[in-house]
Protein backbone atom coordinates (compact mmCIF):
# COMPACT_ATOMS: atom_id res chain seq x y z
CA UNK A 1 0.00 0.00 0.00
CA UNK A 2 1.10 3.54 -0.70
CA UNK A 3 0.05 6.22 1.75
CA UNK A 4 0.05 9.67 0.19
CA UNK A 5 1.33 12.29 2.57
CA UNK A 6 1.31 16.06 2.17
CA UNK A 7 4.75 17.50 2.34
CA UNK A 8 4.99 20.78 4.28
CA UNK A 9 6.09 24.08 2.91
CA UNK A 10 9.80 24.58 3.09
CA UNK A 11 10.67 24.36 6.76
CA UNK A 12 11.25 27.64 8.56
CA UNK A 13 13.37 28.47 11.54
CA UNK A 14 10.38 28.67 13.84
CA UNK A 15 7.04 26.88 13.80
CA UNK A 16 5.22 30.17 14.37
CA UNK A 17 6.73 31.52 11.15
CA UNK A 18 5.45 28.80 8.88
CA UNK A 19 2.00 28.13 10.29
CA UNK A 20 0.90 31.58 9.15
CA UNK A 21 1.58 30.79 5.50
CA UNK A 22 -1.40 29.69 3.39
CA UNK A 23 -1.49 26.17 2.05
CA UNK A 24 -0.14 25.96 -1.46
CA UNK A 25 -2.69 24.90 -4.05
CA UNK A 26 -0.26 22.35 -5.39
CA UNK A 27 1.64 20.58 -2.65
CA UNK A 28 4.31 18.02 -3.27
CA UNK A 29 3.19 14.53 -2.31
CA UNK A 30 5.58 12.28 -0.45
CA UNK A 31 4.95 8.56 -0.81
CA UNK A 32 5.53 6.62 2.37
CA UNK A 33 5.01 2.87 2.47
CA UNK A 34 2.78 1.59 5.19
CA UNK A 35 0.73 -1.44 6.00
CA UNK A 36 -2.32 0.72 6.45
CA UNK A 37 -5.13 1.19 3.99
CA UNK A 38 -4.95 4.34 1.92
CA UNK A 39 -8.37 5.40 3.14
CA UNK A 40 -7.36 5.11 6.81
CA UNK A 41 -8.06 8.16 8.94
CA UNK A 42 -4.92 9.83 10.25
CA UNK A 43 -4.66 11.48 13.64
CA UNK A 44 -4.98 15.28 13.48
CA UNK A 45 -4.01 17.71 16.20
CA UNK A 46 -3.37 21.39 16.74
CA UNK A 47 -0.45 20.47 18.97
CA UNK A 48 2.98 20.83 17.42
CA UNK A 49 5.47 17.94 17.65
CA UNK A 50 7.86 18.01 20.58
CA UNK A 51 10.98 20.12 20.13
CA UNK A 52 12.64 18.86 23.33
CA UNK A 53 16.24 17.74 22.85
CA UNK A 54 19.19 16.75 25.00
CA UNK A 55 17.08 15.48 27.90
CA UNK A 56 16.64 11.70 27.83
CA UNK A 57 18.89 11.35 24.77
CA UNK A 58 21.52 13.51 23.10
CA UNK A 59 20.52 15.81 20.23
CA UNK A 60 19.65 13.91 17.04
CA UNK A 61 22.29 13.17 14.42
CA UNK A 62 21.29 12.17 10.88
CA UNK A 63 22.99 10.24 8.10
CA UNK A 64 22.00 9.73 4.47
CA UNK A 65 20.11 6.47 4.00
CA UNK A 66 18.46 6.63 0.57
CA UNK A 67 15.32 8.11 -0.95
CA UNK A 68 12.77 6.61 1.44
CA UNK A 69 14.36 4.76 4.39
CA UNK A 70 11.95 2.58 6.37
CA UNK A 71 12.91 -0.79 7.91
CA UNK A 72 16.12 -0.88 9.99
CA UNK A 73 17.72 -4.32 10.49
CA UNK A 74 20.87 -5.29 12.38
CA UNK A 75 23.31 -8.14 11.92
CA UNK A 76 27.00 -8.93 11.46
CA UNK A 77 27.29 -8.62 7.68
CA UNK A 78 31.08 -8.93 7.35
CA UNK A 79 31.65 -11.50 10.11
CA UNK A 80 33.88 -9.28 12.26
CA UNK A 81 31.86 -9.78 15.46
CA UNK A 82 30.57 -6.19 15.28
CA UNK A 83 26.91 -5.26 14.83
CA UNK A 84 26.16 -3.67 11.46
CA UNK A 85 22.98 -2.11 10.08
CA UNK A 86 20.87 -2.37 6.93
CA UNK A 87 18.21 0.18 5.95
CA UNK A 88 15.54 -0.59 3.36
CA UNK A 89 14.20 1.86 0.75
CA UNK A 90 10.96 0.37 -0.66
CA UNK A 91 10.03 3.11 -3.14
CA UNK A 92 11.22 6.57 -4.15
CA UNK A 93 9.58 9.86 -5.01
CA UNK A 94 9.01 10.86 -8.62
CA UNK A 95 7.07 14.12 -8.86
CA UNK A 96 3.71 13.51 -7.22
CA UNK A 97 3.90 9.73 -7.52
CA UNK A 98 6.40 7.03 -6.60
CA UNK A 99 8.56 4.45 -8.31
CA UNK A 100 9.71 1.07 -7.05
CA UNK A 101 13.23 1.13 -5.62
CA UNK A 102 14.44 -1.69 -3.34
CA UNK A 103 17.84 -0.18 -2.54
CA UNK A 104 19.50 -1.35 0.66
CA UNK A 105 21.85 0.97 2.54
CA UNK A 106 24.47 -1.04 4.37
CA UNK A 107 26.21 0.47 7.41
CA UNK A 108 29.30 -1.44 8.55
CA UNK A 109 30.58 -0.87 12.09
CA UNK A 110 34.06 0.53 11.52
CA UNK A 111 36.45 -0.13 14.42
CA UNK A 112 38.71 2.72 13.28
CA UNK A 113 35.98 5.28 13.97
CA UNK A 114 35.32 6.60 17.48
CA UNK A 115 32.27 8.76 16.76
CA UNK A 116 28.74 8.44 18.09
CA UNK A 117 27.88 6.71 14.79
CA UNK A 118 30.95 4.58 13.93
CA UNK A 119 29.74 3.24 10.57
CA UNK A 120 30.85 3.27 6.94
CA UNK A 121 28.03 3.08 4.42
CA UNK A 122 27.47 1.65 0.93
CA UNK A 123 24.39 1.21 -1.26
CA UNK A 124 23.23 -2.19 -2.50
CA UNK A 125 21.06 -1.58 -5.55
CA UNK A 126 18.98 -4.42 -7.05
CA UNK A 127 19.61 -5.33 -10.70
CA UNK A 128 15.93 -4.55 -11.33
CA UNK A 129 14.07 -2.08 -9.14
CA UNK A 130 11.45 -3.69 -6.94
CA UNK A 131 9.03 -2.80 -4.13
CA UNK A 132 10.73 -4.42 -1.14
CA UNK A 133 8.36 -3.70 1.73
CA UNK A 134 10.20 -5.52 4.54
CA UNK A 135 13.62 -6.88 5.37
CA UNK A 136 14.79 -9.50 7.85
CA UNK A 137 18.22 -10.84 8.83
CA UNK A 138 18.52 -14.64 9.04
CA UNK A 139 21.19 -17.31 8.59
CA UNK A 140 19.17 -19.53 6.27
CA UNK A 141 21.94 -21.92 5.18
CA UNK A 142 23.66 -22.52 8.51
CA UNK A 143 27.09 -21.13 7.57
CA UNK A 144 27.13 -18.69 10.51
CA UNK A 145 26.86 -15.69 8.17
CA UNK A 146 23.85 -13.39 8.42
CA UNK A 147 21.82 -13.52 5.22
CA UNK A 148 18.80 -11.42 4.22
CA UNK A 149 15.24 -12.04 3.10
CA UNK A 150 13.02 -9.32 1.63
CA UNK A 151 9.27 -9.18 0.99
CA UNK A 152 8.76 -8.07 -2.63
CA UNK A 153 5.25 -6.69 -2.41
CA UNK A 154 4.65 -5.94 -6.08
CA UNK A 155 5.80 -9.42 -7.18
CA UNK A 156 4.10 -11.44 -4.40
CA UNK A 157 7.31 -13.20 -3.48
CA UNK A 158 10.13 -13.42 -0.95
CA UNK A 159 13.66 -12.83 -2.20
CA UNK A 160 16.66 -14.46 -0.49
CA UNK A 161 20.07 -12.75 -0.49
CA UNK A 162 23.08 -14.92 0.39
CA UNK A 163 25.85 -13.26 2.40
CA UNK A 164 29.53 -13.75 1.63
CA UNK A 165 31.44 -11.55 4.12
CA UNK A 166 29.28 -8.52 3.43
CA UNK A 167 28.62 -9.10 -0.27
CA UNK A 168 25.07 -10.26 -1.00
CA UNK A 169 24.02 -12.34 -4.00
CA UNK A 170 20.63 -13.46 -5.30
CA UNK A 171 19.70 -16.85 -3.85
CA UNK A 172 16.27 -17.25 -5.43
CA UNK A 173 12.65 -16.46 -4.62
CA UNK A 174 9.55 -18.20 -3.28
CA UNK A 175 6.02 -17.17 -4.28
CA UNK A 176 3.70 -16.18 -1.43
CA UNK A 177 0.30 -14.48 -1.09
CA UNK A 178 -0.97 -11.13 -2.32
CA UNK A 179 1.12 -8.09 -1.27
CA UNK A 180 3.59 -9.52 1.27
CA UNK A 181 4.54 -6.78 3.75
CA UNK A 182 6.15 -8.40 6.80
CA UNK A 183 8.50 -11.31 7.56
CA UNK A 184 9.08 -13.20 10.81
CA UNK A 185 11.74 -15.85 11.42
CA UNK A 186 10.97 -18.93 13.52
CA UNK A 187 11.66 -22.66 13.67
CA UNK A 188 8.28 -24.06 12.69
CA UNK A 189 9.10 -27.78 12.87
CA UNK A 190 11.96 -27.96 15.41
CA UNK A 191 14.59 -29.08 12.87
CA UNK A 192 16.97 -26.23 13.81
CA UNK A 193 16.53 -24.56 10.40
CA UNK A 194 15.20 -20.99 10.36
CA UNK A 195 11.79 -20.91 8.70
CA UNK A 196 9.68 -17.88 7.76
CA UNK A 197 6.14 -16.63 8.18
CA UNK A 198 4.98 -13.96 5.73
CA UNK A 199 2.14 -11.48 6.24
CA UNK A 200 0.18 -11.00 3.00
CA UNK A 201 -1.87 -7.85 3.43
CA UNK A 202 -3.72 -8.04 0.13
CA UNK A 203 -4.93 -11.60 0.65
CA UNK A 204 -5.51 -11.48 4.42
CA UNK A 205 -3.25 -14.48 4.85
CA UNK A 206 -0.02 -15.80 6.33
CA UNK A 207 2.34 -17.87 4.16
CA UNK A 208 4.50 -20.39 6.03
CA UNK A 209 7.82 -21.19 4.35
CA UNK A 210 9.80 -24.24 5.49
CA UNK A 211 13.59 -24.17 5.32
CA UNK A 212 15.33 -27.43 4.42
CA UNK A 213 19.08 -26.84 4.61
CA UNK A 214 18.82 -23.41 3.00
CA UNK A 215 16.10 -24.19 0.46
CA UNK A 216 12.64 -22.75 1.15
CA UNK A 217 9.31 -24.27 0.10
CA UNK A 218 5.72 -23.31 0.82
CA UNK A 219 4.33 -25.26 3.79
CA UNK A 220 0.90 -23.76 4.44
CA UNK A 221 -1.28 -20.69 4.00
CA UNK A 222 -3.32 -19.41 6.96
CA UNK A 223 -6.46 -17.35 6.37
CA UNK A 224 -6.52 -14.52 8.92
CA UNK A 225 -8.48 -11.38 9.77
CA UNK A 226 -8.86 -8.13 7.89
CA UNK A 227 -5.71 -6.14 7.00
CA UNK A 228 -2.95 -8.13 8.71
CA UNK A 229 0.04 -5.86 9.26
CA UNK A 230 2.49 -7.87 11.33
CA UNK A 231 3.10 -11.20 13.05
CA UNK A 232 5.41 -12.16 15.91
CA UNK A 233 6.42 -15.60 17.13
CA UNK A 234 6.70 -17.09 20.62
CA UNK A 235 5.65 -20.04 22.74
CA UNK A 236 2.28 -18.71 23.88
CA UNK A 237 0.96 -21.99 25.34
CA UNK A 238 4.22 -23.03 27.04
CA UNK A 239 4.56 -26.37 25.21
CA UNK A 240 8.00 -25.66 23.70
CA UNK A 241 6.56 -25.18 20.18
CA UNK A 242 6.82 -21.80 18.43
CA UNK A 243 3.41 -20.19 17.89
CA UNK A 244 2.25 -17.04 16.09
CA UNK A 245 0.42 -13.86 17.04
CA UNK A 246 -1.03 -11.94 14.09
CA UNK A 247 -2.14 -8.31 14.12
CA UNK A 248 -5.39 -7.90 12.14
CA UNK A 249 -5.57 -4.11 12.20
CA UNK A 250 -8.97 -3.53 10.59
CA UNK A 251 -10.52 -6.05 13.01
CA UNK A 252 -8.82 -4.33 15.98
CA UNK A 253 -7.52 -7.62 17.30
CA UNK A 254 -4.62 -10.03 17.69
CA UNK A 255 -5.11 -13.62 16.55
CA UNK A 256 -3.28 -16.36 18.48
CA UNK A 257 -2.28 -19.40 16.39
CA UNK A 258 -0.70 -22.40 18.13
CA UNK A 259 1.72 -24.88 16.59
CA UNK A 260 1.38 -28.64 17.05
CA UNK A 261 5.15 -29.02 16.77
CA UNK A 262 5.32 -30.12 13.15
CA UNK A 263 4.28 -26.83 11.58
CA UNK A 264 0.50 -27.21 11.62
CA UNK A 265 -1.16 -24.14 13.13
CA UNK A 266 -4.60 -23.74 14.71
CA UNK A 267 -6.32 -20.48 15.59
CA UNK A 268 -6.86 -20.68 19.35
CA UNK A 269 -8.14 -17.26 20.38
CA UNK A 270 -8.37 -13.57 19.59
CA UNK A 271 -7.26 -10.72 21.81
CA UNK A 272 -9.48 -7.72 21.07
CA UNK A 273 -8.29 -4.16 21.39
CA UNK A 274 -10.47 -1.11 21.86
CA UNK A 275 -13.00 -0.71 19.04
CA UNK A 276 -11.69 1.68 16.43
CA UNK A 277 -8.19 1.84 17.91
CA UNK A 278 -6.58 0.74 14.61
CA UNK A 279 -3.45 -0.95 16.02
CA UNK A 280 -0.48 -0.44 13.68
CA UNK A 281 2.40 -2.28 15.38
CA UNK A 282 2.79 -5.48 17.38
CA UNK A 283 5.82 -6.62 19.40
CA UNK A 284 6.49 -9.35 21.94
CA UNK A 285 8.61 -9.49 25.09
CA UNK A 286 8.37 -10.10 28.83
CA UNK A 287 7.13 -6.74 30.14
CA UNK A 288 6.92 -7.68 33.83
CA UNK A 289 9.83 -10.16 33.69
CA UNK A 290 7.80 -13.06 35.09
CA UNK A 291 9.04 -15.62 32.54
CA UNK A 292 5.95 -15.51 30.30
CA UNK A 293 5.95 -13.83 26.91
CA UNK A 294 3.69 -10.80 26.57
CA UNK A 295 2.43 -8.72 23.63
CA UNK A 296 2.08 -4.99 22.98
CA UNK A 297 0.28 -2.99 20.30
CA UNK A 298 0.57 0.62 19.19
CA UNK A 299 -3.06 1.76 18.95
CA UNK A 300 -2.82 4.43 16.28
CA UNK A 301 -6.31 5.95 16.51
CA UNK A 302 -6.70 5.07 20.18
CA UNK A 303 -3.62 7.11 21.12
CA UNK A 304 -2.62 4.33 23.45
CA UNK A 305 -0.30 1.43 24.10
CA UNK A 306 -2.02 -1.88 24.92
CA UNK A 307 -0.14 -4.55 26.88
CA UNK A 308 -1.28 -8.19 26.91
CA UNK A 309 0.35 -10.24 29.65
CA UNK A 310 1.07 -13.94 29.07
CA UNK A 311 -0.49 -16.41 31.46
CA UNK A 312 0.57 -19.81 32.74
CA UNK A 313 -2.77 -21.29 31.62
CA UNK A 314 -1.92 -21.60 27.91
CA UNK A 315 -2.53 -19.60 24.77
CA UNK A 316 -4.46 -16.82 26.43
CA UNK A 317 -3.47 -13.39 27.59
CA UNK A 318 -4.79 -10.98 30.15
CA UNK A 319 -7.28 -8.31 29.19
CA UNK A 320 -5.21 -5.45 27.78
CA UNK A 321 -3.63 -2.90 30.05
CA UNK A 322 -4.28 0.28 28.06
CA UNK A 323 -1.93 3.22 28.64
CA UNK A 324 -2.75 6.64 27.22
CA UNK A 325 0.07 8.21 25.23
CA UNK A 326 0.48 10.91 22.57
CA UNK A 327 -1.21 11.21 19.18
CA UNK A 328 -0.69 8.65 16.46
CA UNK A 329 1.56 5.91 17.91
CA UNK A 330 2.71 4.01 14.81
CA UNK A 331 5.81 2.03 15.79
CA UNK A 332 7.13 0.73 19.12
CA UNK A 333 10.23 -0.89 20.58
CA UNK A 334 11.05 -2.11 24.10
CA UNK A 335 14.06 -2.28 26.43
CA UNK A 336 14.80 -1.91 30.15
CA UNK A 337 16.30 1.58 30.10
CA UNK A 338 16.23 2.25 33.85
CA UNK A 339 17.43 -1.20 35.03
CA UNK A 340 14.44 -2.00 37.22
CA UNK A 341 13.69 -5.44 35.70
CA UNK A 342 10.61 -4.03 33.98
CA UNK A 343 10.45 -3.27 30.26
CA UNK A 344 10.11 0.30 29.02
CA UNK A 345 8.80 1.44 25.62
CA UNK A 346 9.88 3.84 22.90
CA UNK A 347 7.04 5.09 20.70
CA UNK A 348 7.28 6.68 17.26
CA UNK A 349 4.37 9.10 16.75
CA UNK A 350 2.90 10.12 13.40
CA UNK A 351 0.12 12.70 13.11
CA UNK A 352 -1.15 15.68 11.14
CA UNK A 353 -0.44 19.05 12.67
CA UNK A 354 -3.33 21.11 11.35
CA UNK A 355 -4.39 24.74 11.38
CA UNK A 356 -6.89 26.67 9.25
CA UNK A 357 -4.16 27.27 6.69
CA UNK A 358 -1.80 24.30 6.94
CA UNK A 359 -1.84 20.53 7.12
CA UNK A 360 1.50 18.92 7.91
CA UNK A 361 2.23 15.24 8.47
CA UNK A 362 4.84 15.17 11.18
CA UNK A 363 5.81 13.27 14.30
CA UNK A 364 8.11 12.82 17.26
CA UNK A 365 9.32 10.21 19.76
CA UNK A 366 8.14 9.25 23.24
CA UNK A 367 9.53 7.07 26.03
CA UNK A 368 7.39 5.29 28.60
CA UNK A 369 9.42 4.36 31.69
CA UNK A 370 8.34 1.71 34.14
CA UNK A 371 8.22 1.97 37.88
CA UNK A 372 9.76 -0.76 40.00
CA UNK A 373 6.39 -1.89 41.38
CA UNK A 374 3.62 -4.06 39.92
CA UNK A 375 -0.08 -3.53 40.49
CA UNK A 376 -2.43 -6.10 42.03
CA UNK A 377 -2.82 -7.82 38.63
CA UNK A 378 0.95 -8.24 38.24
CA UNK A 379 1.00 -5.54 35.59
CA UNK A 380 3.73 -2.93 35.29
CA UNK A 381 3.02 0.60 36.53
CA UNK A 382 4.31 3.28 34.15
CA UNK A 383 5.13 6.96 34.48
CA UNK A 384 3.58 9.41 32.03
CA UNK A 385 5.13 9.41 28.56
CA UNK A 386 7.99 11.83 27.94
CA UNK A 387 8.07 13.25 24.39
CA UNK A 388 11.07 14.60 22.50
CA UNK A 389 12.08 15.60 18.97
CA UNK A 390 12.95 12.94 16.40
CA UNK A 391 15.00 15.35 14.28
CA UNK A 392 16.75 18.71 14.25
CA UNK A 393 14.34 19.79 11.49
CA UNK A 394 11.89 22.42 12.68
CA UNK A 395 8.39 21.04 12.28
CA UNK A 396 9.38 17.51 13.26
CA UNK A 397 9.49 14.35 11.20
CA UNK A 398 7.52 11.05 11.52
CA UNK A 399 9.83 8.08 12.15
CA UNK A 400 8.99 4.93 10.18
CA UNK A 401 10.96 2.48 12.32
CA UNK A 402 12.70 2.41 15.70
CA UNK A 403 15.62 0.20 16.73
CA UNK A 404 17.20 0.22 20.21
CA UNK A 405 20.93 -0.60 20.37
CA UNK A 406 24.14 0.51 22.09
CA UNK A 407 25.51 1.87 18.83
CA UNK A 408 28.71 3.50 20.12
CA UNK A 409 29.56 0.87 22.76
CA UNK A 410 29.39 3.29 25.70
CA UNK A 411 27.04 1.01 27.70
CA UNK A 412 24.11 3.38 27.13
CA UNK A 413 21.12 2.47 25.00
CA UNK A 414 20.71 4.54 21.84
CA UNK A 415 17.81 5.00 19.43
CA UNK A 416 18.03 4.49 15.67
CA UNK A 417 15.20 6.07 13.66
CA UNK A 418 14.40 5.83 9.97
CA UNK A 419 13.19 9.24 8.76
CA UNK A 420 11.66 8.98 5.26
CA UNK A 421 10.89 12.71 4.95
CA UNK A 422 14.49 13.58 5.75
CA UNK A 423 15.91 10.69 3.67
CA UNK A 424 18.06 9.94 6.71
CA UNK A 425 18.87 7.42 9.39
CA UNK A 426 18.72 9.25 12.70
CA UNK A 427 20.51 8.39 15.93
CA UNK A 428 19.69 9.67 19.38
CA UNK A 429 22.60 8.64 21.58
CA UNK A 430 21.83 7.52 25.10
CA UNK A 431 22.38 10.08 27.85
CA UNK A 432 20.72 9.00 31.09
CA UNK A 433 20.24 5.25 30.92
CA UNK A 434 22.64 2.31 30.66
CA UNK A 435 19.95 -0.36 30.62
CA UNK A 436 19.51 -3.72 28.91
CA UNK A 437 17.57 -4.93 25.88
CA UNK A 438 15.64 -7.57 27.83
CA UNK A 439 14.99 -8.92 31.32
CA UNK A 440 18.54 -10.22 31.86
Amino acid sequence: MILQILNPLKRRKRISSWISFPVLQSMMVIIILSGCKSESIEETTSETPSEAMGTVFENPLEYSAGENPTTIESGDWNNDNRTDLMVLNPRKQSGTSSLVDGTLHQFLDNSSLSTKFPFSSTSLTPATTVWRQHLIAIDFNGDNLTDLATAEANLDQVKFLLNSSGSFTDNGTVSVGDVPIHLESLDIDKDNDTDLSVVNRGGNSISLLRNDNGSFTSLDNLSVGDTPLKNVSGDWDNDSDIDLAILASADNQIEIWTNNGSGSFTKESTQPSTTGSSPRDLISGDWNCDGYLDLATADFLGNSLSLYYGQSSGAFFSSPQTISIGKGPASIAAADFNNDSRMDFVIAHRFYFSTSSLSLLTGDIGILLSQSTLDSSNQVVYDAETRFASTLEVGGSPPADVLIRDVDNDSKLDLLLSLPFNKKLGILSGKNYSGTLDCS
